[in-house]
Parts: C-alpha cells; sequence; structure tokens
C-alpha cells in the first residue's frame, strides 16, 4: 500500500525555529539540529519520513490490520482511504477492536515493523547526538504507546493538562520522547501538542496527582507566565523529538477525525540519577517498577 497524501491539509503558518522543512531521514545531519533542540526542548521535522521504508512499513501494517477489523465487524470500508479516516469510521461502533491496534502498539510494539521503526538509523543518530556518543540507550517500560485520539468531547480525558513525561515512565531523567505521526492532517483543530519551548532547562519540576490520578505540574502558573507556549499540529510522516522534562499538554481533537501518533521514549542510561536508582522504569504490573515519588522529593 503507498501512502496517500491529501494536498494543502498542512498549516502554511510561518515556521517556528524549531520546525524544520526539507529534510529527511535520508538526508538529516543530526548534529545541525542539536543545538535547537537544547534551546527549545523540541524540534519539528516536517515531511521527515517521507519515502522513509521503515514508516511506511509500520504506517502499512497498522492499516491492514484495521481493514481487517473492518472486515471481522461486517462495515464495508474503501481500502484506499488514509488511516486515521479509516479508524474514525472504526471507533463509531467498535471502540473495543480499536483499542486491540493501540495494544500493538503499547508496551511494547508488537509488530516487526514497529521495531525498525523504533531503531531507524536516522532517529538513532540524531538521539545520540544530542545525547552524546558514549549514551547508553535503554526503552523504558512504559515508553511506548501508539495514541489513537477519535474526536468527540468524551476523549477529554485523554488529553492531561501541563505536566513533564520523565515522572510517569522513569528510568532516566536523560530522556527523549520521539512522536512518530500516522494521521494526515486534515483539519486545523485536529488536536496536537502545547509546549513550553525552553522549559525543560529547568529540569524536574515538583509534581502532584490530579484527582483523576494523573501526575501533573504542581507549579504550572510559573511555566505560563516564564516562557512562552506553542500549539503544534502534525501532519502524516511528521516527526518530532521532545525533552521529556518539556513542560506540555494536550490538545483536545475538535475535528471530525482521528488523530494518529506513535510515542517512543529513549533514555540515556548513563545519567547519574538513572545510575542511583539502577535504571528501574515505573511498571505497575511486575512488582519491579520504581514510583516518582520513590526518587524524587520537593
Amino acid at each position: 500500500m503507498k501512502i496517500k497524501k491529501l494536498i494543502g491539509s498542512k498549516n502554511n503558518k510561518m515556521l517556528e525555529k524549531f520546525e524544520i522543512k526539507g529534510v529527511t531521514s535520508k538526508t538529516i545531519d543530526p548534529k545541525k539540529y542539536t543545538s535547537i533542540f537544547k534551546e527549545f526542548g523540541v524540534v519539528v521535522f516536517r515531511d521527515f519520513f517521507s519515502n522513509d521504508p521503515d514508516f511506511n512499513d509500520y504506517y502499512n501494517d497498522i492499516k491492514k490490520l484495521a481493514l481487517i477489523i473492518a472486515k471481522k465487524c461486517n462495515i464495508k470500508i474503501d481500502s484506499s482511504l488514509l488511516l486515521n479516516e479509516i479508524l474514525t469510521i472504526l471507533s463509531k461502533s467498535n471502540r473495543d477492536e480499536v483499542g486491540n491496534l493501540y495494544d500493538l502498539g503499547t508496551r511494547p510494539i508488537k509488530l516487526l515493523s514497529g521495531l525498525k521503526l523504533k531503531t531507524n538509523p536516522a532517529v538513532i543518530s540524531f538521539i545520540k547526538a544530542i545525547m552524546g556518543e558514549d549514551a547508553v540507550l535503554g526503552f523504558p517500560y512504559l515508553g511506548e504507546t501508539l495514541h489513537i485520539f477519535p474526536p468527540g468531547k468524551e476523549n477529554t480525558k485523554y488529553n492531561l493538562p501541563m505536566h513533564q513525561d520523565y515522572p510517569y515512565i522513569m528510568q532516566s531523567p536523560d530522556q527523549i520522547t520521539a512522536y512518530f505521526n500516522l494521521g494526515e492532517l486534515q483539519k486545523e483543530n485536529n488536536g496536537g501538542i502545547r509546549v513550553w519551548a525552553g522549559s525543560h532547562s529547568e529540569g524536574i519540576s515538583p509534581s502532584t496527582k490530579s484527582v483523576t490520578n494523573h501526575r501533573i505540574t504542581s507549579n504550572h502558573t510559573h511555566f505560563e507566565n516564564k516562557y512562552k507556549s506553542y500549539d503544534i499540529s502534525f501532519g502524516i510522516g511528521d516527526f518530532a523529538i521532545f525533552d521529556s522534562l518539556i513542560q506540555h499538554e494536550g490538545i483536545q481533537n475538535h475535528s471530525d477525525c482521528t488523530r494518529v501518533v506513535q510515542l517512543i521514549r529513549y533514555s540515556n542510561l548513563m545519567n547519574s540519577k538513572s545510575i542511583s536508582y539502577s535504571w528501574k522504569s515505573t511498571d505497575p504490573s511486575a512488582g519491579r517498577g520504581i514510583k516518582f515519588e520513590d526518587v524524587h522529593s520537593f
């Protein structure tokens, strides 16, 4: 299957300093962009995975499985539709089946094509350029999620208020969240991420548990007042990396089409804090994991 792209679906606003256009996984020189990442805590590459075989294989595998679900549920779907269009149709009557797709890309990725994308040479080279060639890369237990955000007010709960990723994940505070976008941006209001650029420079911030048991930033007004926020939306093949200590929050999908993104975290196990607690991740199931409050007190 060849990925179909929608012409003119991208946001045509002026690019921010951390948004890079015209660089792909085949042409990137990682050292050119490390300073941007260190300044802002985020770099977004538009059309980064254009014609990348690893990305295409994973996208097409997910799409094949989504079409199998449609057949299983006796739903007629045009196979030429984009993945997020197919998932929108399925979600209206078969959310549980869509949840099974989520499981295949979550804790850990269970598709061979997903493992290839996870270790894509261009991605790894960029991460090592940031962390240093001596970095020992690890993958935290809760580090992989295939996020599927269908439209609808009932999905608001999946958009967390301001937070850092690291307290949820652990393993190492020297950690990068990689964002592989699998859904075409059809409307400007289909959600994304709001980031407070540069906020990662303050390190680990105090956090508290919300009434929904989510760990959110305690001193959010400090970051709202000190740092400029940016709303970032994504198109198919866009790639972004975020410092896992950057302050950010989810933006609800108000469109009529699903947003799809694969998240993968990469940790540097040479970090001194990581070494001090023996590289443990948050792991609620095995009894061998560690919680944020076990290591950090504010």
